[in-house]
């Protein structure tokens, strides 16, 4: 019924809002995990792969500063998490994946098992072009990807908070789900865009101007830009904010 939808989407954003306060207070942190390093050279590759999926926690990935390194940064496990990582090369194209594994489930970080500084701080070379996959299960994900050359995007969150800052210059897609939560893109001055929203039970909201043609939303200059992004963004339940960046 319709009330019964209201009703349950009422609790789950209570849920959520639950959860994001927690986050941010550091009432599920306890006690410390050691920190992983994280150093992968390039090997040669001009043009990578990257994957990246904690399961839980916070997760920062931005642009490195000048460095030989396609990923460079430091990550706070959950305790009983481990991290698996892969790295190969061929024809000159790297594949580097950052994955949790271990005997943790989804609620772990409420039995306080999260240390001082949990979650995944992480640089990408933004010198070679990325084909970038990024997951996480519960948590909060903040991708600071304007310096980056990003030629192709997705991003996946169970429950939780996702902000992406989308890169600044080229052609490229992108593709954003979340299932429970918040998510949050900013589009960068002078990158125009065609954006497909789909929101369940979610609601919304949109730059000004931009055409809108059933579910696709399209920037004025879309059409003839030399730098522009064909995004796709869909949330189960919770909020979908789009905004533009009013500085390049």
């Amino acid at each position: 019924s319709i009330w019964g939808s209201l009703l349950a989407l009422v609790l789950t954003v209570a849920i959520v809002a639950g959860v994001l306060w927690l986050f941010g207070s550091g009432i599920i942190r306890g006690r410390e995990a050691a920190a992983e390093e994280v150093a992968q050279a390039l090997g040669g590759a001009t043009q990578a792969r990257v994957i990246i999926a904690p399961a839980v926690g916070s997760l920062h990935v931005e642009s490195l500063a000048e460095s030989d390194n396609l990923v460079a940064g430091v990550i706070h496990p959950v305790s009983g998490e481990n991290v698996n990582r892969d790295f190969t090369v061929k024809d000159e194209t790297a594949t580097f994946t950052l994955q949790s594994a271990g005997s943790f489930g989804p609620f772990t970080p409420f039995f306080g098992s999260w240390g001082g500084e949990p979650g995944w701080d992480l640089g990408l070379n933004g010198e070679v072009p990325l084909e970038l996959e990024v997951s996480m299960g519960v948590g909060e994900s903040d991708l600071d990807l304007e310096e980056l050359q990003v030629s192709d995007l997705t991003v996946s969150m169970g429950v939780g908070q996702t902000t992406v800052v989308l890169p600044d210059e080229g052609r490229f897609q992108a593709k954003i789900d979340g299932a429970i939560g918040q998510t949050v893109v900013v589009i960068p001055a002078g990158m125009e865009a065609r954006v497909q929203v789909d929101t369940g039970l979610a609601g919304s909201r949109l730059p000004a101007g931009y055409r809108q043609q059933d579910d696709v939303y399209t920037s004025p200059g879309y059409a003839g830009a030399e730098d522009r992004v064909d995004l796709e963004v869909s949330q189960a339940i919770g909020n979908v904010s789009i905004r533009r960046s009013e500085v390049r």
